[in-house]
């Protein structure tokens, strides 16, 4: 589900991309990380979100932030944390108003 979610996410902000903001900080088996990602919305459409639905190739663009927290064993990525302002992605998207 993971995958087919992500692989649909991708088609819909084709230019989707991520890029750190801040230092990393690491302690034993974790390392965490602040980024920045975002997107232009010119592929599919989503229907499935619960505060409405966003037509194909709007054209608008999110820019949004997080912290993700990473359990490294044995040079291997084994858990991930994430935390992101998606409220300012739906809001930028138009999905959501501000009060």
């Amino acid at each position: 589900q993971v995958r087919e979610f992500a692989t649909h996410f991708r088609s819909a902000f084709p230019d989707l991309n991520f890029w750190g903001t801040a230092d990393l900080i690491a302690e034993g088996d974790y390392v965490v990380g602040q980024w920045e990602g975002g997107g232009t919305q010119t592929g599919d459409g989503f229907d499935d979100i619960p505060v409405g639905a966003l037509p194909a190739g709007t054209g608008k663009t999110m820019r949004f932030t997080g912290i993700s927290i990473l359990k490294v064993e044995n040079g291997l990525i084994t858990e991930e944390l994430g935390l992101d302002d998606g409220l300012t992605a739906l809001r930028q998207l138009g999905l959501v108003t501000a009060a």
